[in-house]
C-alpha cells in the first residue's frame, strides 16, 4: 500500500512506519501522516512564489507559517501560478493512477489484482476531478463565459428597464406609449395592468399641497379627493385627511393663542380667572389647560429676573448688600469657589478705593469751607 500511495501521489511514504502504525494504532492513525503529507504537498504547490522551481520528485517540507503553512502573501500572479501547478499535479496524478491500473490488469496472482481498485478509490476520495473544475471555473468564467455574455448583450440587448424606470421615462417624454407598452409587455404585463401600473408608479402631489391648492381655489374639493384616492386613500379617508390637514394648521394658531395668554398672565396683564377663561375658550384637553395654568403660576411665583454681576458689585460698593449676600449671588450664578473669591476681592478693592476717594473729597470740602470762613472773618470790619 505504501508503494501504491507513493507511486500515485509522488510523495515519500515510509512503508515500515506505515505498517507499524497500521497494526498498532488502527487504520485512521495509519493514514493520518499520509493525509497530512498530501495537504502539505498541495499547500506547497499552490503557495510557492511564481518562478521558483520545484524539485522533480515531490518533497513535502514544513514552512514558517501557522501550523507549518507556507509563509507567503497571496497575489493575482500566485493564483495563476497555483492553477497551472494544480493542473500539472492533476495530470501527473492521472498518469500515475493509469500506470497502477495497467499493472493491476497485468497481474494475475494475489493482491496485485486489486492495485487498480486502490487507485480508483484514491481518486474518488481525493475528488481530484471536482477540484479541477473548481480551479478551472474562474478561467472559463472570465476568459469565455463573461466575454461571450457581454458580446451577446451588446448584439441583442436583452436587458429591460424595470417598471419604475419605464414609467418615469414615459412621463418625462423620452419614450412614447408604444415603447412603454412594448417594454412592459415583455415583462409579462397586459394592457390593463400597464395602464394601472402607470397610475400607481407616477409621482403624486402630496396631500398637504392638494389641500393648499383646494383652499386657494385651484382645485375643487372633489378634485382633491379624487387625486388622494389615486394615491391609495378611500373616498372617506381622503375627506378625513383633508380635514386633518386643515385642523393641524388651525391647531398651530390655537397653541400660539394659548402661549400668548400664558405670557400675558406672567406679565401681569391677565389675572388667574382671565387666564382660565382664555384657555377654556380654546379646543385643548383638560389636562393641557391645567398644566398650562400650573406652569404660568410657577413662573409668576418663582423669581424670573436677577441682578447682573455689575449691578451686584455696585450694590456692594455702595453698602447696599453685604459680602455674604454677594457671595451667595456668585454661587447662584454658578461661579466656582476660586472665581467667586477673585470677584469678591476685586469688588472689595474697588470699595476701598471708593471709600478713600470719598474721604479725600470730604477732607477737601472741609478745607474749602474752613478757608472760606477764615476769609469771611478777615473781611468783617471792626466796630
Amino acid at each position: 500500500m505504501a508503494a501504491i500511495t507513493e507511486d500515485i501521489l509522488g510523495i515519500d511514504v515510509d512503508g515500515e512506519a506505515l505498517k507499524a502504525s497500521f497494526f498498532g494504532s488502527g487504520r485512521i492513525n495509519a493514514m493520518e501522516k499520509v493525509g497530512g503529507q498530501v495537504f502539505d504537498l498541495l499547500a506547497q504547490e499552490f503557495l510557492t512564489p511564481p518562478g521558483e522551481a520545484l524539485p522533480g520528485k515531490f518533497s513535502v517540507k514544513q514552512a514558517g507559517g501557522i501550523a507549518g503553512l507556507p509563509d507567503f502573501k497571496i497575489s493575482p500572479e500566485q493564483g495563476v501560478e497555483a492553477a497551472r501547478r494544480f493542473m500539472g499535479f492533476g495530470m501527473t496524478f492521472a498518469v500515475r493512477e493509469a500506470n497502477v491500473g495497467v499493472l493491476g490488469e497485468l497481474a494475475t496472482i494475489g493482491f496485485a489484482k486489486n492495485f487498480r481498485d486502490y487507485g480508483e478509490n484514491m481518486v474518488a476520495n481525493l475528488a481530484i476531478g471536482r477540484l479541477m473544475r473548481i480551479a478551472l471555473r474562474p478561467l472559463m468564467t472570465v476568459a469565455i463565459a463573461d466575454p461571450l455574455t457581454q458580446a451577446l448583450n451588446k448584439q441583442y440587448h436583452p436587458k429591460l428597464l424595470n417598471e419604475s424606470q419605464v414609467v418615469t421615462l414615459f412621463h418625462h417624454g423620452l419614450i412614447d406609449q408604444a415603447t412603454l407598452f412594448e417594454e412592459l409587455e415583455r415583462q409579462g404585463y397586459d394592457a390593463q395592468r400597464i395602464r394601472a401600473l402607470v397610475e400607481v408608479l407616477k409621482t403624486h402631489i402630496s396631500p398637504d399641497d392638494l389641500e393648499l391648492l383646494w383652499r386657494y381655489g385651484v382645485l375643487s374639493r372633489g378634485d382633491a379627493v379624487s387625486r388622494l384616492t389615486a394615491q391609495g386613500f378611500s373616498a372617506d379617508d381622503a375627506e378625513l385627511h383633508l380635514k386633518v390637514i386643515d385642523l393641524r394648521r388651525l391647531d398651530s394658531i390655537v397653541r400660539a393663542q394659548a402661549d400668548l395668554a400664558q405670557k400675558q398672565f406672567e406679565d401681569g396683564v391677565l389675572d388667574a380667572d382671565e387666564l382660565r377663561a382664555a384657555l377654556e375658550a380654546l379646543p385643548l384637553t383638560d389636562d393641557e389647560k391645567q398644566l398650562r395654568r400650573v406652569l404660568a403660576a410657577s413662573h409668576v411665583e418663582l423669581p424670573r429676573r436677577f441682578p447682573t454681576l455689575a449691578q451686584m458689585t455696585s450694590a456692594l460698593e455702595e453698602g447696599i448688600v453685604t459680602v455674604g449676600e454677594y457671595d451667595d449671588f456668585l454661587i447662584r450664578e454658578g461661579y466656582s469657589s476660586d472665581d467667586a473669591t477673585i470677584l469678591r476681592l476685586l469688588a472689595l478693592l474697588k470699595t476701598a478705593k471708593v471709600l478713600e476717594a470719598r474721604q479725600a473729597a470730604e477732607a477737601r470740602l472741609a478745607a474749602k469751607q474752613a478757608a472760606a470762613a477764615a476769609k469771611a472773618a478777615k473781611a468783617k470790619p471792626k466796630p
